[in-house]
């Protein structure tokens, strides 16, 4: 009976196996409408001018001690609790000292196996409980014990009045972590009414394909979020898309002694693939993202700039830049902008 016990053992796990392999390459992120995870009453209407924050916070988890096995490294999850605790409060500060109006965060995260447990969107959302917060699901696990869930995505946090939030999925790429669970790059999009005006900012909060070697599934997303970008300018309004591009925004040559055969996941972003008079806003100056195959060290580690903006002809620049933190907390920099309606 020994033997046939543990014949029935060993199916029952193949079995639960199988199950947690097919159910999380199934998940689905939900597209639409978003609720807020907060309500804030009184907050103005927007300005014909704007500010705005962009930042991938790498789930608290990729401060510039940490590696990452995708990015030929070594390790999942290569800080601890206390230091994934300790970035996820210094971003939270960081925020707060923010006067941008909208602020868009890329790799948010709940508690969960990535972060040890760390609630990263509750901190940051505490922190920010005067602001408007929308949260997006863009990966997620499902079937697994608590102990390897894993539930990351997108948030927008404003200081200003905005009724309206919608999530998009764009077209997949091929990559599974851990060969099971999908991220959904994607949008998280609001709609900012002007108070003396029948147009309003539309502020797409995006995050394309990493690691897209091709560059085939980042140019499918980009036309598809272009689509939409250019039909809210044909409705009038103010456009302005921040975020984690993932593709190089403006040529770059800052001192690194990285192996340029670990660097495939580098491409430029083709800048013939925007309408006519639509404009890229990065600083050119500071990086915004470097490589995760190793701890960071200043001067060896790959940097260069894939955070930034898109925006309309009808929006002009004020300013744009980066705010240089070492890579302390996450492996991208945040990035600012002031953009004025024309």
């Amino acid at each position: 009976m020994t033997g046939v016990v543990a014949l029935g053992v060993a199916l029952l796990f193949a079995v639960y196996g199988a199950v947690i392999v097919v159910s999380n390459r199934r998940v689905r992120p939900i597209n639409g409408p978003v609720l807020p995870g907060s309500r804030v009453e009184g907050l103005p209407k927007a300005s014909h001018e704007i500010s705005i924050m962009s930042w991938n916070i790498g789930y608290a988890g990729l401060g510039k001690n940490a590696d990452l096995v995708v990015d030929h490294g070594k390790s999942l999850r290569a800080l601890s609790h206390q230091e994934i605790a300790t970035s996820a409060k210094a971003i939270a500060q960081t925020l707060v000292a923010s006067s941008c109006d909208v602020i868009c965060l890329q790799e948010n995260a709940r508690a969960g196996f990535l972060t040890r447990r760390v609630p990263v969107s509750d901190v940051i959302s505490n922190a920010l409980s005067y602001r408007l917060n929308y949260f997006w699901t863009d990966m997620k696990s499902v079937c697994v014990p608590r102990v390897l869930h894993v539930d990351n995505g997108m948030s927008l946090h404003s200081r200003l009045a905005a009724p309206n939030c919608q999530a998009l999925a764009f077209k997949p790429d091929d990559i599974y972590l851990s060969g099971i669970l999908k991220k959904h790059y994607g949008t998280l999009y609001g709609r900012f009414p002007i108070s003396d005006s029948p147009r309003d900012w539309v502020v797409f909060n995006i995050h394309l394909s990493a690691f897209d070697t091709a560059g085939q599934a980042r140019q499918v997303q980009l036309d598809e979020l272009l689509q939409l970008a250019k039909h809210e300018y044909a409705l009038g309004n103010y456009v302005l898309i921040a975020g984690d591009w993932n593709m190089r925004l403006t040529p770059t040559d800052f001192p690194h002694k990285a192996d340029p055969e670990k660097l495939l996941w580098v491409s430029d972003f083709p800048n013939d693939t925007l309408p006519p008079e639509w404009r890229v806003a990065c600083a050119s100056g500071t990086p915004t993202v470097r490589s995760l195959n190793a701890a960071y060290v200043n001067g060896q580690t790959y940097t260069t700039i894939v955070d930034g903006f898109v925006y309309s002809p009808n929006v002009r620049l004020k300013k744009v830049e980066t705010r240089d933190m070492q890579f302390e907390y996450s492996d991208h920099h945040p990035v600012e902008a002031q953009f004025i309606a024309r």
